[in-house]
């Protein structure tokens, strides 16, 4: 098919039939018919191009992976064939989706699709009419198909089922993630050596020396180690949704669109320990799960009872279900007795505590420790910081110039520079002016408030983890908010 619309009739025309065994015995299709009724078509259609023939015999079409399909797309993409006819529908494929994705593929080799039984013609506009309407259907199906994948995620979660494959040390009996005791005390050693200092290369030498077979039953290497050390699964969680299978490389998605579950089924692995392990293998000071988390207080707000941190867990019925935080003492080993709170509730009190904090700041008594009326950071570390911070910013100006980055990420530099001037203005070694420091300090949470309004929670959660050490709820709707030493 040129520009024009016209079908080239220098290329050939291709004959495809396809017939499985079982469909010879049940209903007497026959590869000879097929071809007789095709080539047939082409005489009463008065069509003189060569004709090549492309058989598969006794094979299925459940895919597309039939050797002669896969010559014919070749000869295709080669731009030998002008018109790929067919019997009926199904001969090329019986999965509406594989159609349309072969049917594609002509279309942007300029080759026409025809099937003769149901009059079916890419050339002609009512056969276009036609494909767009599978088109339209195919794309209904793909979405029904997600939503009950999801459902089903989300139902078989809540009921601590396992969907695919048991991982390492564990067993699935009725769905259900059973501990399977040899390999689980594989899984403890793995865990206890890390955390003596042997690295994965090291580990994997350990065990490949005892004869201990990896999961799939070869050598261990480093990276069958890492995965190990790095599955939730081992704590008792279960999440689901993480990465697009749509997607050939499977980045992934976005927090908020995962499945988490804690406490789904019984643990290898203390998840202090499993916590401690994730600390070491990232190399941080802190453990980093909060920093990807869509919620505003994760990694801040500790149970009122025991100071133990709040993670956010689902909570409700199935028909009305929520988010909560609630103590990780209590879901981890259920040794307190705090409640949870909602998560729009908390967040609210929070943004209430920050103005009621403004509010009350010239009132406030002040005690001035030794450490803030002399710093033991000299004024020109100070300086070096707020250095680095402006020519960050810098940075962000010129990426954002270029198209690099988002007016979001501009902004959420911009407020963490202004907090980071504020917050140490509030340290420097010449203040002894209680009303000075309380001007400071009124800067410092006016600056949160107005990220609060305009910046999307997980830059505004970056900004909080700059300025507060800790918020804990309180009677009476209340909130504690403790604020860090900046430097």
């Amino acid at each position: 098919m040129n520009k024009a619309g016209k079908i080239d009739d220098t290329r050939s025309i291709a004959i495809y039939c396809r017939v499985s065994t079982d469909e010879q015995a049940r209903e007497g299709l026959s590869l000879d018919d097929q071809q007789s009724r095709l080539s047939s078509y082409c005489i009463a259609m008065d069509w003189k191009q060569d004709i090549t023939y492309y058989i598969d015999d006794g094979y299925s079409a459940k895919n597309i992976e039939r050797p002669q399909l896969i010559r014919l797309l070749e000869d295709v993409k080669q731009q030998k064939i002008s018109r790929v006819i067919v019997t009926k529908l199904d001969r090329m494929s019986r999965k509406l989706l594989n159609l349309l994705e072969l049917i594609e593929l002509f279309q942007q080799y300029g080759v026409s699709f025809i099937s003769i039984s149901e009059s079916f013609d890419t050339h002609t506009p009512s056969g276009r009419l036609t494909l767009q309407v599978l088109g339209a259907v195919a794309e209904f199906e793909r979405e029904r198909i997600r939503e009950r994948v999801i459902d089903t995620m989300f139902h078989a979660a809540n009921q601590g089922k396992w969907l695919s494959s048991a991982p390492y040390g564990y067993q699935l009996v009725d769905k259900l993630l059973i501990v399977k005791v040899q390999e689980a005390s594989v899984v403890k050693r793995i865990f206890e050596l890390y955390k003596e200092g042997n690295g994965y290369i090291n580990i994997a030498k350990i065990l490949n020396n005892e004869g201990i077979l990896s999961p799939g039953g070869k050598d261990w290497w480093n990276r069958s180690v890492k995965l190990i050390l790095s599955n939730p699964v081992y704590k008792g969680t279960t999440i689901w949704n993480r990465r697009d299978r749509t997607n050939k490389k499977e980045p992934q998605k976005d927090m908020e669109e995962w499945i988490i579950q804690e406490n789904t089924h019984e643990a290898i692995i203390e998840p202090a320990l499993w916590e401690a392990v994730q600390v070491k293998m990232s190399g941080r000071k802190t453990p980093n799960r909060s920093k990807n988390s869509p919620y505003l207080l994760s990694g801040l707000l500790k149970c009122p009872v025991c100071g133990s941190g709040m993670s956010v867990t689902s909570s409700g019925s199935k028909n009305s279900p929520y988010k909560a935080y609630r103590c990780s003492a209590y879901s981890n080993k259920g040794s307190c007795t705090g409640k949870q709170y909602k998560v729009e509730v908390i967040d609210e009190l929070f943004k209430k505590g920050l103005e009621e904090l403004l509010e009350k700041i010239p009132s406030l008594e002040f005690v001035v420790s030794q450490k803030t009326a002399s710093s033991p950071y000299s004024s020109t570390s100070k300086q070096q910081k707020i250095h680095v911070a402006q020519k960050r910013y810098e940075r962000k100006v010129e990426a954002y110039t270029a198209g690099l980055i988002g007016l979001e990420d501009l902004k959420a530099e911009k407020s963490r520079l202004d907090i980071l001037e504020e917050s140490l203005k509030l340290f420097e070694e010449d203040i002894v002016d209680l009303n000075e420091l309380k001007k400071e300090l009124k800067n410092v949470i006016k600056s949160v408030i107005v990220a609060l309004e305009n910046l999307p929670t997980a830059k505004v959660r970056e900004l909080l983890g700059e300025l507060i050490e800790k918020v804990t709820p309180s009677e009476n709707e209340k909130m504690n908010i403790v604020l860090k030493d900046p430097i």
